[in-house]
């Protein structure tokens, strides 16, 4: 297996994004305390703004530079390259729709309320999305 130093720092910032959201899950327990309904939202925005530099810096051009390797992957390769397309894709969507609402309608947590029963889905959507990307740097698979 070949050192990837920038497969490394993927992976690094990735669970570093995710860590940022696993730090504002307790904050949410309370549903009296205005503040860690704050804290959680700034969180989530860090959490998405550096998922957001790794898509947009290595994730898609590494897509593109090797689209014609993706499609010529044999069957396990294949579907674990796809998941953690469409899955990561997915997370980064609706992350964004739960931050612009947020911070478009104030910071309140009314609005974490009510986007809450779909927020811990798109959480372990993020955590798959995560673990596939971790299995296509660590099997090295394209």
């Amino acid at each position: 297996m070949q050192f990837d130093l920038l497969g490394s720092l993927t992976l690094m910032l990735s669970f570093t994004s995710l860590f940022l959201l696993i730090l504002g899950i307790p904050l949410v327990r309370n549903l009296k305390n205005v503040e860690n309904f704050k804290r959680h939202g700034y969180l989530t925005i860090q959490a998405l703004i550096v998922q957001t530099i790794l898509v947009f810096m290595i994730m898609i051009p590494s897509f593109t530079a090797r689209f014609s390797a993706i499609l010529s992957l044999s069957s396990f390769p294949a579907l674990d390259t796809w998941l953690h397309i469409c899955l990561g894709v997915a997370a980064e969507v609706t992350g964004f729709a739960y931050v612009v609402t947020w911070v478009a309608f104030s910071p309140s947590k009314m609005q974490c309320l009510r986007f809450r029963k779909y927020m811990m889905p798109t959480f372990i959507i993020w955590i798959i999305a995560l673990v596939t990307g971790a299995l296509i740097y660590l099997l090295q698979l394209f």
